[in-house]
């Protein structure tokens, strides 16, 4: 009996400085690893890319973000719970690179309080949670000492992929407020008036177009200048160059660009081996190439000179055949979805459709030590054209005829990155460079968004502009102004920026419930099915003696009749009691092996671990025991 107490005790007095040695090293790795983290997430992430440090390593003012979160979202919906925490997590590791000026507040905007009429205030979203009017807040506010302001409305589950781009992005505005400044060069009337060497179809007596509506909104973000062709000067405000159908460039003009993006500056290029949108119908439009070819090529990227084709992607169009009109695949047409799009690059990821006329195919040169990603691609049901089929071209039905496709998606739209080498051995005698000034390899990764249409830019491609009480709507039918605002912004950021990619959040259900889920609705949806048509019957037959009586037939209820109805009222009754007890059965049986499989990856864990240990206790002890009997019996 003593022996036994003094185990018992022992055991208690080991459990109990087992307990205090648990809560002692939780609170010392509270306070001294709290810093310290361990993402064991798939793709990392709760880690912020370590392309970012430059971001925020490089704040010279403090920036106040602002985080709203209601409670209350996290209890409807889990899953923005954990949005919401990944989102706090990245901010305060943000907030540790900025050395202290990205301070970071974090607020739950109760119902009729300040807090929420400060969150209504900066522009943030309120989302309904349940019929009675209950509405909630996750979104986000920050400012400069300037008082700019960035705001995220709303964050929205569609978008959990691209977090660290959209606030990385939002706080690199702030520390950088001034409006990024775009220089266009550009042979076609993108801003209106006539085209240098073109005129814009659909012109009469000589006037000039009116601007693109896709310019008008590039407007909307970013500064404009137009520069000229024959450019032998950058000027050093502008950080992206703007390149649509630049034919005719001097060689001057070419080494300009060309260094200027070795220098570090970004280009986005539309080009074309077949211009639709300006010059007399029929009649292909191009110029001379020769010069952005060449640039190109430096790059690594070759722009073809034929047409591409996709039967899959084709649009309808209405056509004549024998001078009976008729609708028709114009596989030259192309409305490329989402299976065509790279849903991981910042640029594409919320992008839907993109439409495409008379487009090149783009590729890679080969030995190019740059790297050329696909952003946009045909299907595979695709091929390539020559360009002169489309001279005058009246048989758009042949075109579909004759089409064998190729079996091999072709590139549409691209981005260039890494090193590049100079188009140029050396700098030209006009430019007044000295020999020292060339540089033949870039200073650091280039970045160059490339696209093989201009036709995508201009309105009939992709919206419809109206009039509505004197002003001038323009109704998106297809993404293509949002890819050349997301792409302009995603250049006019940090290299940073440019290089973070998607990281996508997997759903890793319990698929073991999910089975034994369908196999009980397998169970009870027959029952439940057959009691809802009972059900259905019972309320019908009442309805008619109901309406009999209403229509006249009879003033009064015979005994007959009400004796029908009270035993319809009482069937109908018993019939739902019965469809709720099905109900029920099911939701109580899901909820059982839901239960049962939780324990057995959270609860079991612990419990056999336990046992475990306590075997192996047995097992020493025992093994104590038998080597004290052997040296007693020495």
């Amino acid at each position: 009996m003593h022996t036994f107490l003094v185990r018992f005790t022992s055991a208690g007095i080991a459990v109990l400085l087992a307990a205090i040695l648990f809560i002692a090293v939780n609170v010392i790795a509270n306070v001294w690893f709290s810093g310290i983290r361990l993402d064991a997430t798939e793709n990392g992430i709760y880690t912020t890319s370590n392309q970012v440090a430059s971001i925020f390593e490089n704040i010279e003012e403090p920036i106040t973000v602002r985080l709203y979160f209601s409670q209350r979202i996290a209890e409807v919906s889990p899953r923005h719970g954990l949005y919401y925490q990944r989102t706090k997590d990245i901010l305060s590791q943000y907030s540790e690179m900025s050395g202290g000026l990205l301070r970071i507040e974090i607020y739950d905007p109760e119902p009729f309080t300040d807090v929420e009429d400060r969150a209504v205030g900066f522009g943030l979203q309120a989302v309904p949670l349940n019929e009675l009017g209950e509405t909630g807040y996750f979104g986000l506010a920050a400012t400069n000492s300037t008082d700019d302001q960035e705001i995220i409305p709303f964050f929205n589950l569609e978008r959990e992929q691209f977090l660290e781009y959209d606030l990385a992005k939002l706080i690199f505005n702030l520390s950088n407020p001034d409006l990024p400044k775009v220089g266009l060069i550009s042979s076609l009337p993108v801003e209106g008036g006539v085209a240098p060497q073109m005129q814009p179809m659909g012109q009469m007596n000589g006037r000039g177009s009116a601007p693109w509506v896709v310019v008008d909104q590039i407007r909307e973000f970013f500064e404009v200048e137009s520069l000229p062709p024959g450019i032998n000067q950058i000027p050093e405000d502008i950080s992206i160059l703007l390149l649509v159908q630049p034919t005719d460039l001097s060689h001057l003009a070419q080494y300009t660009i060309d260094q200027f993006v070795l220098r570090g500056g970004k280009v986005l290029a539309f080009v074309d081996p077949n211009v639709e949108s300006v010059g007399p119908v029929g009649q292909m439009q191009s110029g001379d190439l020769s010069g952005i070819r060449r640039l190109m090529e430096s790059w690594g990227v070759k722009l073809s000179s034929s047409v591409v084709g996709d039967r899959e992607s084709a649009m309808r169009v209405n056509t004549g055949q024998n001078g009976r009109p008729m609708i028709s695949d114009y596989v030259a047409w192309m409305e490329i979805r989402e299976s065509g799009i790279d849903p991981d690059d910042v640029i594409t990821g919320d992008l839907n459709q993109l439409n495409f006329g008379t487009a090149g195919a783009l590729e890679k040169v080969e030995g190019a030590s740059s790297v050329v990603t696909p952003l946009v691609l045909t299907s595979p049901n695709s091929m390539r054209i020559p360009a002169a089929k489309f001279v005058g071209l009246s048989d758009v039905v042949g075109l579909f005829r004759d089409f064998v496709p190729q079996n091999q998606p072709e590139s549409l739209a691209v981005r260039v990155s890494g090193m590049a080498s100079s188009a140029f051995e050396s700098a030209p005698a006009e430019s007044g460079a000295d020999a020292i000034d060339h540089i033949s390899q870039s200073l650091g990764p280039i970045q160059v968004i490339i696209v093989s249409d201009t036709d995508f830019l201009t309105d009939r491609f992709w919206t419809e502009v109206t009039s509505f009480l004197g002003q001038q709507l323009a109704l998106p039918r297809a993404d293509n102004a949002s890819f050349v605002v997301n792409a302009l912004e995603n250049l006019s950021g940090s290299p940073a920026l440019s290089s973070l990619r998607a990281r996508s959040i997997k759903s890793r259900p319990f698929e073991f419930i999910q089975d034994i889920r369908r196999q009980a609705e397998l169970q009870y949806r027959e029952s439940e099915e057959r009691l809802n048509a009972r059900l259905d019957e019972l309320e019908a037959d009442l309805q008619q003696v109901q309406t009999r009586q209403s229509d006249g037939q009879s003033a009064l209820l015979t005994e007959g009749d009400k004796k029908i109805v009270e035993n319809y009222r009482g069937e109908i009754l018993k019939t739902r009691r019965e469809l709720r007890n099905v109900q029920r059965a099911l939701r109580e049986d899901i909820e059982s092996v839901e239960s049962l499989v939780t324990f057995l990856n959270i609860g079991a864990v612990p419990v056999v671990f336990g046992l475990v240990i306590t075997a192996s206790a047995i097992v020493r002890q025992q093994r104590r025991r038998i080597s004290a009997s052997k040296v007693l019996m020495q």
